[in-house]
């Protein structure tokens, strides 16, 4: 699958209305090297962006916010409570 530029902004303009209001933690289920993360980081208190340890971001990345915790985890086996999280964003993701 080809991953589209989001020229008009649509993708990030979605992502952050669906985060305005009282979200405090935000849970990224196949955050993959962060390109959705960056686009919506900056509105989220916390985030925990999980995928396999073969996708996260590697050290020569683009630095994600200080809001971002990466960990390598399936969405079989999350690596928090459910109970830490306001709202899952799960895109693209098999």
């Amino acid at each position: 699958m080809a991953i589209r530029s989001d020229t008009a902004g649509a993708e990030k303009s979605y992502l952050r209305d669906m985060l305005a209001g009282d979200v405090d933690c935000v849970l990224e289920v196949g955050c993959g090297d962060g390109r959705l993360t960056r686009k919506y980081a900056d509105v989220a208190t916390r985030v925990i962006a999980i995928d396999l340890p073969v996708a996260l971001p590697r050290s020569e990345a683009e630095p994600l916010p200080d809001c971002v915790s990466l960990a390598a985890a399936s969405g079989r086996r999350l690596p928090v409570a459910a109970q830490d999280f306001d709202i899952v964003i799960f895109a693209l993701s098999l």
